[in-house]
């Protein structure tokens, strides 16, 4: 059996539907069916997803990735702050949690791996992203991400 690849998933053929479908389908997925199933792994489930998938795009320029975000309505993304020692990344109307009422935690998890993958290809350094502001978790305005870039070099996997 063939792994799904990328490029195939991107590959959309719905005439009359179009190829987006409601925010509501992914939010049901991603934080009642997902959590219902694995408990709290969903978090780490969903953010091991998004990093596997943010490498696997080998974007390699900062403004492909906001390109992408634009396009695939992940949310308004912004990095405010990128020196060499410190990235922080916001996303504006986060498409899993922009609307909700507050829950008491981030809930962005995808999202922070997305971005930790991509920022590994450009940097070609480990990253791990860690979400300190959540819209929907925690009534923020945006939901932000610290991103941390370790001295080796980015794993294969």
């Amino acid at each position: 059996m063939k792994p799904i690849e990328i490029a195939n998933v991107l590959q959309i053929h719905r005439p009359e539907e179009g190829e987006f479908v409601g925010v509501g389908l992914y939010r049901l997925l991603r934080l009642v069916a997902m959590e219902d199933i694995l408990g709290t792994g969903a978090s780490a489930v969903s953010y091991y997803a998004g990093k596997k998938l943010g490498k696997g795009l080998q974007i390699k320029q900062l403004d492909d990735f906001l390109a992408l975000c634009e396009q695939m309505k992940i949310g308004k993304v912004s990095v405010p702050v990128m020196t060499n020692h410190r990235i922080h990344v916001d996303v504006c109307e986060c498409v899993t949690c922009s609307g909700l009422s507050p829950v008491g935690r981030t809930l962005c998890h995808f999202e922070g791996g997305l971005i930790a993958g991509v920022v590994e290809n450009i940097l070609g350094k480990r990253v791990q992203a860690r979400e300190i502001t959540c819209i929907g978790g925690l009534g923020h305005e945006a939901c932000g991400f610290d991103l941390e870039i370790h001295s080796g070099a980015a794993s294969c996997r």
